[in-house]
């Protein structure tokens, strides 16, 4: 499963179509994600800058010196030039083989996560660059082959929280969840064309010591107790992404805990009951956040509702007050509002969402009901193994 030569050659005629819109002729693209969505080259750039170069009747892409023995051809690429390294001095910069690249532009559209040093430079040559946001708009849209890689990304995450699900009980470490991630990856080895660059898996469970704090940062030696957990597969998998989180339980929840799950559940039905193309993204925020204000938790909301999800695990769109974008079919967004207070604890699902001609299609299926997610049972066999890993781990 992955995008064709073609496709990749109609987004490039799509980007060079679009710059006579801006009124640039000519692109510079320095994103690896937006190099990856136009010609499927996977690559680590780190502080050696990749460029490519698009113009009305030619694509030219510039690189380091040491990556043309494995770069000798990139299809729908008119030309490759190389630099010396970096830094260096004239004439074997990166900065020299620009230049001469796009001297004669008459305007030059930049992305807006390009390294300062690009438009830095350019405009130190006197020459005219305009901010671009053609290839983010263009990625927000997904085709059917994009589509069918992030429902391949779901199913994987549909696994990892149903393995979780599975096997949670009252005491299990960190340790034991981040276990899971790593048979993910030997399970994606196994079972798809595997590109090591282009995937990366984090399964893990936010426990209840920090589960209020939405991006806190669970040890291996957390372990899953009396509260609210929150179990988060996010993964990009060959190209791209999907993701899931659940709130779950290892002990019975106390009445606060039930109401404010119940809440958190409203909140997404609201959501939900929005979500359809031709909506405004922060309409999708706003029939959560509103609600959730209106029961005295505007205090208890940290973040937005969602946001875009393809090559990337967080793009644009985003479902958040002040994003003014229509959204249209064959986007996919999180839904994922949350409520988090502090001695009770944090509450939040988040599913993969496609959004269709006349609602929505929801990517990520787990339970998400409160009693499918409370989990008490003994399960003295997964306790073994626990008790296992501590041992080895020193836990």
């Amino acid at each position: 499963m992955k995008i064709s030569k073609s496709e990749y050659k109609q987004r490039i005629l799509s980007v060079q179509e679009k710059l006579k819109t801006i009124e640039a002729d000519t692109l510079i693209v320095s994103e690896e994600e937006d190099i990856y969505y136009l010609t499927g080259l996977t690559y680590k750039s780190l502080e050696r800058l990749f460029l490519l170069i698009i113009k009305e009747d030619e694509v030219t892409f510039i690189v380091p010196k040491m990556e043309l023995a494995h770069l000798k051809k990139v299809d729908n690429v008119t030309e490759i030039k190389s630099y010396w390294e970096y830094p260096a001095q004239k004439p074997e910069r990166w900065k020299d083989i620009l230049l001469e690249t796009v001297k004669e532009s008459k305007l030059i559209g930049i992305g807006g996560k390009t390294p300062f040093e690009v438009p830095d430079f350019l405009t130190s040559s006197h020459l005219n660059i305009v901010e671009s946001n053609i290839i983010e708009e263009l990625r927000w849209i997904k085709s059917t082959s994009e589509i069918a890689l992030i429902k391949q990304a779901s199913k994987y995450c549909d696994i990892s929280i149903n393995k979780l699900n599975k096997n949670a009980y009252y005491g299990m470490t960190e340790l034991e969840v981040f276990s899971i991630g790593r048979s993910m990856q030997q399970k994606v080895i196994k079972e798809t064309e595997f590109d090591y660059l282009a995937t990366n898996i984090l399964v893990a469970a936010w426990p209840s010591r920090i589960s209020y704090q939405p991006h806190g940062v669970p040890t291996v030696s957390d372990v899953l107790i009396d509260g609210s957990h929150i179990s988060l597969a996010f993964l990009r998998v060959n190209g791209y992404a999907a993701e899931l989180e659940r709130t779950f339980f290892t002990s019975q929840p106390n009445k606060e805990q039930e109401e404010a799950f119940e809440l958190m559940m409203e909140a997404r039905r609201r959501c939900y009951a929005t979500l359809k193309a031709g909506v405004v993204a922060e309409e999708v925020d706003l029939a959560a956040k509103q609600f959730l204000s209106a029961q005295g938790l505007k205090e208890n909301l940290m973040h937005r509702t969602g946001h875009g999800i393809g090559l990337g695990n967080h793009e644009g769109p985003f479902l958040a007050e002040g994003d003014k974008t229509i959204l249209k079919e064959n986007m996919v967004v999180s839904i994922e509002p949350g409520i988090y207070i502090e001695g009770v604890g944090g509450f939040r699902h988040s599913d993969t969402v496609l959004i269709t001609k006349n609602g929505y299609e929801i990517l990520t299926n787990c339970p998400d009901d409160l009693k499918s997610l409370t989990f008490t049972s003994t399960k003295l066999l997964q306790k073994l193994k626990g008790k296992i890993i501590k041992k080895i781990y020193g836990l």
